[in-house]
């Protein structure tokens, strides 16, 4: 049935959404980033159109089932992310809202040894062409990518073999931020370079 192959592939979206929304919400409040937490803001919405394309074909998909009760589960899980996504927004919303930070999470941050960054890919790029295999970010350049943001579609845990296009959001955690920005060919306040503090 077209629904049900359209559902399954809108809950695998929201699943992967839903884990990339807390990472990034948490990373968001330690690393105290609006810029993070404006994108958890922006998959929050996202979340929530997914959510009703879901509620709309379980509907119509109920029409052609015998025991249509079958389909409760299915809205009941994308409710449930829903639900995690929301929760992801209250914690990133901290930071919008400028609330102070505990000083655990000061502690978390002086011991984290990472950083995150979202860099766009411009024009020029050594990186445009490149898939994951070729570019070995985790060892030539010691980030790992969380994510790909492509026009208005996130790709989370990207595969070895994607390739980096021009406009490509790439949001990243690791010690190179720094030089990941230098091959993106991004120009200075584009994107966030967010570190840990100073030992």
């Amino acid at each position: 049935m077209k629904e049900l192959e359209e559902i399954k592939d809108y809950l695998i979206e929201m699943k992967n959404l839903s884990s990339l929304m807390v990472d990034l919400a948490f990373s968001s409040v330690m690393y105290n980033s609006e810029d993070i937490a404006d994108e958890v803001y922006i998959l929050e919405e996202k979340m929530d159109e997914l959510t009703l394309k879901v509620k709309k074909l379980a509907l119509r998909a109920a029409k052609y089932e015998e025991n249509p009760e079958k389909l409760l589960s299915i809205i009941e899980m994308a409710t449930i992310n829903e639900q995690i996504s929301d929760s992801a927004y209250e914690i990133a919303d901290l930071v919008l809202r400028d609330v102070e930070p505990h000083p655990i999470i000061r502690k978390i941050m002086h011991d984290v040894d990472e950083e995150i960054g979202r860099i766009k890919v411009n024009k020029g790029s050594i990186l445009i062409g490149q898939s994951l295999k070729q570019l070995k970010l985790p060892t030539k350049v010691g980030v790992r990518l969380i994510a790909i943001k492509r026009g208005g579609r996130y790709i989370y845990n990207p595969p070895k073999d994607e390739k980096i296009e021009e406009g490509d959001i790439l949001i990243a955690v690791g010690s190179g931020i720094d030089r990941l920005r230098e091959l993106s060919n991004e120009k200075e306040g584009e994107g966030e370079f967010i570190e840990e503090e100073e030992e």
